[in-house]
């Protein structure tokens, strides 16, 4: 056992047992946040996400071009599964993990990704307790209470695996694992200004080093060709919501960026185009709230520490799920890290219990699990909607359907401060 991890408390007379609270929470996660989205999975024949990573390894695999969008759509018609996917807009060596998908119908590799995820899921969730030696009830609490995971499964997300990698990497100081995480998703390399914040320059570099050799790797799956047009095409038009031809709206409601909340101030030229100056905020407010959190890092006046790490990782992970152009519900799956450090440390067990901390976090948790489905139940009730009139009238009706679209937008960016927060309070301890 790690000698710095404490071992579970045992149960004291009269109150119950932490271990007893951990095994019942996973058995409702194994109901309510793996049974039942599977029955999404179990009965899509379009295989939705998944299938664009899919139809791109198969490519790739063929010798075609990954992010060929037609291409893609023509393996899924000769297949029967659906008209069109949705374009691959990921790295070159993200394919390198689905080269087991060779020769397999999309549901099966469907399904299979589902239960794969899950154990991810699992395990992001035990490193998690190892590195922040959180309570054995916490990260079991969140796997059920976070609506994202179970979004992001049932879409057929990559983001649990990036997740994992994210995770373990940060926890052991493996840049090898960083830089994979980074290299399957590019957002994962802001994990980077945390550790040169913290002076942490030798993982920073082997990461660095990692997305170099993963690319060389990935080149007999992925030409240099294909490669050099995903970081000189694809890659350079994220910034202003151009997804290598992604068709989904930015002002979509499930959007829950900050571009989008520029978006809304100042309209782009289209549906999917950020106006010029709405980009360049947007830029702006994203280098500031990197260097922010690395302001905050750079303060802590304590001896290395994991939990430390964890919150200065998770307002960093704050930062990168809410400042690209599209924040959606599966993306919020990321929260699990912020989460776990936030609510550690706020409780008594770390010796910095905090009521009116906690009291935040878990008001800032309440909009990030909330499912869609019924976020949008409530907005029917007060605003009305198909069902009828609301509770609500007129402006009022209208502010209130806004004001919880944004909650979505609200919480997480509250649960980034209160990283931060938690990161000064700790520190001014010391």
């Amino acid at each position: 056992m790690d000698p710095q991890q404490p071992s579970p408390p045992a149960a004291q007379p009269g109150r119950p047992d932490p271990r007893a609270i951990a095994g019942l929470l996973l058995v409702l996660w194994a109901i309510f946040g793996v049974a039942a989205p599977y029955q999404g999975v179990h009965n899509s024949r379009s295989g939705r996400d998944f299938a664009s990573y899919h139809y791109a390894v198969q490519a790739a695999l063929a010798g075609d071009d990954p992010y060929d969008v037609a291409g893609l759509g023509a393996r899924a018609s000769a297949e029967g599964t659906r008209r069109e996917v949705h374009p691959y807009f990921y790295p070159p060596p993200a394919l390198l993990g689905l080269v087991w998908d060779q020769g397999l119908r999309l549901q099966t590799a469907y399904r299979a990704w589902f239960w794969a995820g899950q154990l991810a899921a699992l395990g992001a969730a035990a490193a998690l307790w190892r590195w922040l030696r959180a309570p054995i009830w916490l990260t079991p609490a969140l796997l059920l209470a976070l609506s994202p995971l179970h979004d992001s499964a049932k879409m057929g997300q990559i983001n649990v695996f990036v997740l994992l990698l994210a995770v373990l990497g940060l926890w052991r100081g493996s840049g090898l694992l960083v830089g994979a995480a980074g290299m399957a998703k590019m957002s994962p390399a802001l994990f980077l200004v945390g550790w040169a914040a913290t002076g942490r320059w030798r993982p920073a570099l082997v990461a660095a080093g990692a997305a170099v050799g993963l690319s060389l790797v990935a080149l007999p799956l992925v030409g240099i060709d294909a490669q050099l047009r995903f970081y000189t095409e694809i890659l350079p038009g994220f910034a202003s919501g151009d997804y290598h031809g992604l068709r989904v709206p930015i002002t979509l409601p499930a959007n829950h960026s900050i571009p989008d909340l520029l978006n809304q101030l100042w309209p782009g030229p289209s549906r999917h185009r950020l106006d010029p100056w709405a980009q360049r905020l947007s830029g702006l407010i994203s280098l500031g709230l990197l260097a922010a959190c690395a302001a905050a890092g750079r303060r802590w006046r304590g001896p290395d520490d994991g939990l430390q790490q964890g919150l200065l990782a998770g307002a960093i992970t704050v930062v990168m799920t809410l400042t690209p152009v599209y924040t959606y519900e599966h993306h919020l799956s990321f929260l699990l890290l912020p989460a776990a450090a936030a609510l550690t440390a706020c409780l008594p067990l770390r010796g910095a219990g905090d009521r009116r901390a906690l009291g935040l976090t878990l008001l800032a948790l309440a909009p990030t699990c909330l499912p869609l489905a019924a976020l949008r139940d409530v907005q029917d009730l007060l605003a009305g909607g198909e069902q009828g009139p609301g509770l609500l009238g007129g402006g009022a009706a209208a502010a209130a359907r806004w004001l919880l679209q944004e909650s979505k937008f609200a919480g997480p960016a509250l649960l980034g401060l209160l990283c931060v927060e938690r990161m000064a309070a700790r520190s001014s301890r010391v």
